[in-house]
Order: structure tokens, then sequence, then C-alpha cells
């Protein structure tokens, strides 16, 4: 350059290296494609960190190019994502995923039109073109950030929601109204997990810097428990005992915090008796009354603890064989994962392995749920646990009998999901990546025994798409005997909907809702529904047709149908009708015969047609006989004499006012005393004031008068 002999060179360290890079001459910035799933952007001239990083990929990115004309950036990534970003604010603002071939091996290259808004993609030997709509509208969001995790407080009504960016917010569930905003409660790093204690008082985070606090509701941090113990850690789940905190998600042992220890603000962890059971990191876990814990990991494994002893009883697992199969030598480097790896939340670890067929994210299990509704599980040898995570598989277990009962593909190829159970448990609310959320009907599921593993699932109530990327937290919330849904997401919103997909609104929507009509007019439009699809009787009865759900996406091949056989006419002896043997039906029966009888001499009555009195019985008026009068009325004159002739000799007179009054009303007895007092110095500011300008006058004539 000019002369220059010699170059400046600058390197950039990055975990694991880069796929690609791209350089915005504008904001003079380079964005580069990580191995280890995110995207780091950098400026030149500081090397020593970025200056951002856009994280949400579940696996590594292969490409990233900026979109200079609006100060975007486009990526790629291996599970075959595409992915528009917003460098400024540094968040997904879409996500493009499904139209790409299901192949394990390909070849990617992007190029961007600007001018004409267009999007050329090239995949192995196959062309697309992706062309830019015009923006119909702002965006509604709940958070600034991906939202993390969302709950329902049922003592105070409300819901309270997390973000990536450390923000903590309170929302009224009765019109989705935002009541108040903690932020940077752990600093600048992100939130991943909440929990409530059993008083729904305290409300514990967990976040990636290592750290659980437990704060009150006015924003008061209590207690800071030093989970990581001083390092970073990726904590997925707090449950929350009578006695104890338990804290899982980085480690293949459970950190345990007692209450009784609970005596300062900054809280080392205690020893789990237990040890290490699991042979890799544990990410759920579930309590049962009156003991019983279980935790689940990352390759499937799930372990049933006694709570008071905290040792390890049985294990579960569904592939037993390949759990046996596991060498001391992968039991020892299974353990703490690096943060790398993490960088989508609860989801990476399975979702960086989709294709994966002999990974362990295919067993993984991101949650876990008792059926503790279910009554006499232990005699009916009905599934009282139920689980899901990797492959989207859902599993239903009886934890008595070591028996993996049911399991089923929820989300065919959607890799990793995520689950919760209402408190009744009629109903599993599964999520997946690509933001659908399904509603099963598990009433009558898997309430027996059976040496038989069952793959039929359960019915399918409802299938919608809420969100428009990765589904991160679900929740459920009775309110007014109906069940809500509560669905985060990392496309930054809350939606809440119920079990039949209705939506009732967005958390941070302009225009307020009111609960209690949303949930009216859904109720009523379910009932309108169903009173469609019902199919009506046929007079001679030969064939019922029971009306079955049918869901708008996916459709079942199997109806449910039910017929009525036709009935021969000949009386048989076991049919007996009420009509003639009860009291009550020979009632009835007489009473409608007297009726008719009484119909048909209705011939001359006059009835109308329609109106409120369309029922009454109006017969014609009867002659009446003479009737004899009143003598007042036939000698009127003995009784009303006429004095109209004779006036009064006396001329009325109005009293003087005077004399009417009782008292004499004056401004003290209908005004105020401070009306009274305040229009008195009124008056006399007035009467200063004129007197001052009245001498001012008089003295400005004397002077003119001396002058001349």
């Amino acid at each position: 350059e000019k002369g220059k002999t010699h170059l400046r060179a600058t390197s950039l360290n990055i975990a694991k290296g880069i796929n690609g890079f791209d350089y915005h001459a504008g904001l003079n910035m380079i964005a580069t494609a990580g191995i280890d799933n995110k995207i780091c952007l950098w400026n030149p001239y500081v090397i020593s960190k970025p200056t951002g990083i856009l994280q949400g990929n579940m696996a590594s990115v292969i490409t990233v190019q900026f979109f200079t004309g609006r100060k975007q950036l486009f990526s790629f990534s291996k599970d075959k994502v595409l992915r528009i970003w917003d460098v400024h604010h540094q968040v997904c603002i879409q996500r493009v995923a499904g139209i790409f071939p299901k192949s394990l091996e390909f070849h990617f290259t992007l190029y961007f039109c600007e001018p004409h808004g267009r999007l050329f993609v090239s995949f192995n030997n196959q062309l697309k073109l992706l062309e830019m709509k015009k923006e119909s509208g702002s965006k509604i969001t709940s958070h600034e950030k991906p939202i993390t995790c969302v709950l329902y407080n049922s003592t105070f009504k409300q819901v309270i929601s997390s973000d990536t960016g450390s923000t903590i917010t309170f929302w009224m569930i009765d019109t989705g109204q935002k009541i108040k905003q903690f932020s940077g409660c752990h600093g600048t790093s992100e939130i991943s997990t909440m929990a409530l204690d059993v008083s729904e008082t305290r409300l514990l985070t967990g976040s990636t810097d290592g750290t659980v606090k437990i704060w009150d509701f006015n924003g008061h941090c209590h207690h800071k428990l030093n989970a990581g113990r001083d390092q970073a850690a990726e904590i997925s789940q707090i449950l929350v005992l009578k006695r104890t905190i338990l804290v899982v998600g980085w480690e293949r042992i459970i950190t345990v915090f007692r209450f009784n220890l609970l005596t300062q603000y900054l809280i080392q962890p205690s020893e789990w008796k237990g040890g290490v059971q699991h042979h890799d990191d544990i990410l759920c876990a579930a309590f049962y009354l009156p003991q019983s814990l279980v935790t689940g990991s990352y390759d499937g494994q799930i372990v049933i603890w006694n709570n008071n002893t905290e040792n390890a009883s049985r294990k579960l697992h569904p592939d037993p064989e390949r759990l046996k199969s596991r060498s001391d030598s992968q039991v020892r480097s299974a353990g703490r994962r690096s943060l790398s790896s993490l960088s989508s939340g609860k989801h990476s670890r399975s979702a960086s392995s989709i294709h994966n067929a002999n990974s362990d994210s295919n067993n993984s299990v991101t949650r876990l749920f008792f059926l503790g509704a279910r009554k006499n599980t232990s005699a009916t040898g009905g599934s009282i646990l139920v689980s899901c995570g990797g492959s989207g598989y859902v599993r239903f277990w009886n934890i008595f009998r070591n028996h993996l009962m049911a399991e089923f593909v929820a989300h065919e190829g959607a890799g990793s999901i995520i689950m919760t159970v209402d408190k009744t448990n009629q109903y599993i609310i599964t999520g997946d990546l690509d933001g659908w959320l399904k509603v099963w009907d598990i009433q009558d599921y898997c309430i027996d025994y059976s040496e038989k593993k069952t793959t039929d699932p359960p019915q399918l109530v409802k299938s919608f798409q809420p969100h428009s990327d990765c589904v991160t937290h679900l929740e459920t919330c009775a309110y007014s005997q109906s069940l809500l849904i509560l669905s985060a997401s990392a496309d930054c919103t809350i939606h809440v909907s119920d079990v039949f997909g209705t939506p009732v609104g967005i958390f941070g929507q302009e225009e307020h809702w009111i609960i209690e009509k949303c949930l009216h007019e859904n109720e009523r439009n379910h009932v309108s529904e169903n009173s469609e699809g019902d199919t009506s009787h046929t007079n001679n009865k030969e064939s019922v047709t029971s009306t079955t759900y049918c869901d708008e996406t996916t459709e079942l091949g199997d109806t449910l149908s039910s017929s009525l056989l036709t009935e021969d006419k000949e009386e048989l002896p076991f049919k007996i009708s009420p009509w003639e043997n009860t009291i009550l039906g020979k009632k009835y029966k007489d009473f409608g015969t007297k009726e008719k009888l009484h119909s048909n001499r209705r011939e001359d009555s006059v009835q109308t047609s329609v109106g409120t009195f369309m029922l009454l019985n109006i017969e014609p008026l009867l002659d009446v006989a003479d009737v004899t009068k009143p003598d007042f009325v036939i000698n009127p004159e003995k009784y009303f004499e006429d004095k109209t002739d004779e006036k009064s000799t006396k001329e009325f007179t109005t009293p003087p006012l005077s004399d009417t009054l009782k008292s004499v009303f004056d401004e003290g007895s209908l005004f105020p005393r401070e009306i009274l007092e305040r229009e008195l110095q009124a008056k006399q500011l007035n009467a200063k004031l004129h007197l001052h300008d009245r001498m001012k006058r008089d003295r400005k004539v004397q002077k003119q008068k001396k002058s001349k």
C-alpha cells in the first residue's frame, strides 16, 4: 500500500474455530460463523473479546452474510435452519426451517441480492430462491431478548417470565398488563430457569453464572446460592422441596442446599449423600410424595431416589442393554460439559445431534413429571411417571415395577422437545424447536398394567403453532374452570391460549384483554363447533355416527365411529317400557292424553300464531245475563248534589314570606366557613389594591399641578 512493504496482521482467538466470516464496511464489523453454535461480532481494532454474541443456533454455523441496507445478518447452520439477525439489538428476528432437503451431507452456498431483496440458496444440486416481503407491521414481543422460563403464581394470579438478558417481568393474567420488571438480576448472565417456593412468596432464579438467587416480589435478593462453586454452570432446573433445594443441569451429581443452613447471604452447597449415580449430566428432576425423587440425564437414564436417605433405589432406561454396555472410560469422560455447546439454553444439547441416530441425545430426558392425580396406581399397575426429550419421544413409566409402559413420537423429526402436565393429569402439552404445540388427552392412557409396551399415542386434542422459533418453556394455568397454556419461546413472545389452540393474547400487546370475556367466547365457539359437527339421529334410528375432533394440520387415519343397531319391531321379554311400568311414566302418559283431548275441543277457540302469548288458549266471551244496577246509578241526584253555583265568599290570601320563614337566610348559614373567609380575603385584597391605585393617581395629579 503506497510504498509500505509490511502489512499489519491481527488475529482473533475463537474457541473451536469458525466455518466462515463476513465484513460490514459501514459498521466496521466482522461476523464469524462459529463451530460452537455462536455468531461473534468483532471490531477489527478490538480483538480481545467480541462486541456481541448472537446465540440461538442449535448446531454449528456454516456461513454468515450481512444485509447492509438494514444492518441485518443472515446465518445458516448445520441443522438446516436459516436465521435473520438484528445486529443492533442482537436478536433473531426470523427463522426459516423445513424447506431444505433432509440429507446428512450437503454442500451449501448463500448469496443475497440486495437491490431486489432475493436470497439464493444452493443446496447440493438444488437452487432455492427466497424473496423478501414487505413488513406488514411491527412485531409484538413480550421481552427484548429470547425468553427462557415462564411461571404462574396462583396466589397472586400473576405470570412471571425471564429472558437471556437477565430480566424478570411480572404480568397480570386477567388483563395481560405488565406490573413490574427487574433488570440485571444476574448481571449480564442469562437466567436459564426459575422456580417458586411452596408458599409462592419467594422466587428462585438460576443463571449461567452458576448461582441461584432467592428473591421476594419487591425485588430484594435474600440469599445467593453458589451452585457452580464459583464457576459458570448451565442450571437447567431448580426443585424446591420441604427441607431442601435441589439444583441440576451441568454435572452428574445433584447439588443440594438445606433450608436450615440458609442463615447468611452467600450459601455454599451441602453434600448429596447418594453420590454419583448418573453416567451423564442431570438435566431434570421430579418429586412424588412421600419420598420418591427421580432424576433424568442426558444419556436417557432415570434414577429413582429415596429423598429421606438420599440413596438411589433403582434405575430406568429405554434401552437397558445399551446402558449396560457403557464402559468405565465413557463414564469418567462424560461429566461436565462445556458451556460453548450450550448456546441456546436447555435444548442445545440434544438439538445439535438431531441427525445422529447413535447419539445419546436421542434418549436425553429434558422433562420429568409425576402423574400424582392418578389414584391407586401401585395397585392397578398404571403409569405414574412421564418423560420426554430427544427425537420427540414421550414415555410413560411404572416406577414400582421398573417397566416402560408406552412410548410414542409426539413430534416427528423435531429433535428435542419439552412438555408440561396439568394438575388434574388430563392433558400433556408438548412443544418443539419449530414453535409447534400439541395437546394430548391422557386421562385414560396407560391406567392399567400391561407387559407389552405400547407405541400408540394418546388422543391428539390439538396441534397449532403459536411461535416462529423454538418453545423454551411451558406452563399451565387453571383459571375460572378453564385450562390455559402459557408458552414461552426464543422469538421473545409469551402466548396465552386454551387447550383447543384458541389464542387469548400475547403478553406485551398494546390492547389488554379481559380473561373472563375471552374464555366465555372461546367456550361458546367450541360448543357451536361441536354442535355443528354432531350428526342427527334418523327417524328409524338405523345408524348414528359419533363425531371426532380433527386436527387442522394432521389427518387421523382412524376415525372413531359408533353405530346403533336397528331394533326389531317385535317386543322382546327383556324390553320393559318405563311409560307402562313406572308411576311417573303412567302419570305423564295420562297427562299427555288429557292434553290431546283438550286440544280437540279447541275448534272455536282463537289462538295467536306468533308472539309471547302464542300458547295461551283465548276462548270467546260468554253472554252475560241482566245485572241489577245499584241505586246510586239509577238515582244519582239523591247521592250527588250539584253545588257548582255556590261560590266561596272567602278569598284566599297568601301569607307574607316573613311569616312563613322559620329563620332568616344569610351567607353564614348557606356557605362553608372556608369559602366565606376566602371571599373576605379577596374583598380585602381588592379594596387594598383599589386604595393603592387611588393614592397613586392622586400623587400623579399633585405632581402635574406642581409642575404647572
